[in-house]
């Protein structure tokens, strides 16, 4: 609420009388509005330094003619996450192979530091950490919008939990008995439960991609 403030009276036309009400209004708009979207960035400190970018407007500040019904910029957007998650995502007998591993527990991440399955093995994780580390990045690169802003942080949030995930795969493969440094705990202990936390990440994922394609009239993900 704006202070109070004691103004002397005076003779004020009334055209002035509505500027400065429209003013006054449009100054107590703007604080909420700011807050709300500083405190949205704030929720997740993972993608806080991701921008928020002004949703395009129309004449004289309106909104676009066809808000909520998915503009140019929606689709846009759409195209290049489409694009950042073809970069990422695993071919399918990297997949098989990745799923394999991650399926195997402790006897799995043992079978890891053996001769040619070890080389073969390392030769993937390095590949997906990369893939996921070049498209976390790329999310950061978007513009954020209030209508894809879940969505985006999602798979932002995914992208850097999978690079971590098989980060710690790879210090495993070094280090069986490495230790974690935030827990205590081994690293090796951690990592099924990681997966299943980014499976149930990936699923939560596609069901809202499915719910704003449909909103949006955006066509499916294809690989």
């Amino acid at each position: 609420m704006l202070p109070f403030v004691k103004i002397p009276s005076v003779k004020i036309s009334a055209g002035i009388r509505l500027f400065m009400s429209a003013a006054v209004l449009a100054s107590a708009l703007a604080v909420p509005l700011g807050a709300t979207i500083n405190g949205a960035l704030g929720q997740n400190p993972q993608v806080s330094n991701i921008q928020v970018s002004p949703v395009p407007s129309g004449p004289m500040g309106a909104p676009p003619a066809n808000a909520g019904r998915g503009g140019p910029y929606i689709m846009d957007w759409f195209q290049r996450y489409d694009q950042v998650r073809r970069q990422a995502q695993m071919s399918p007998a990297e997949k098989q192979r990745a799923d394999g591993l991650m399926s195997k527990g402790m006897s799995g991440l043992g079978a890891m530091l053996a001769g040619d399955e070890k080389a073969a093995t390392q030769n993937l994780l390095n590949k997906l950490v990369n893939k996921y580390q070049a498209a976390s990045e790329q999310m950061k690169q978007l513009p954020l919008y209030p209508e894809t802003e879940r969505l985006h942080r999602g798979y932002y949030q995914y992208f850097s939990d999978a690079r971590r995930l098989f980060s710690d795969y790879l210090k495993v493969q070094s280090n069986l008995f490495a230790m974690d440094e935030e827990t205590g705990k081994p690293v090796a202990s951690l990592l099924m439960a990681r997966k299943q936390n980014l499976e149930q990440l990936d699923m939560s994922n596609k069901a809202l991609d499915d719910q704003l394609r449909q909103q949006f009239n955006i066509p499916p993900y294809r690989y």
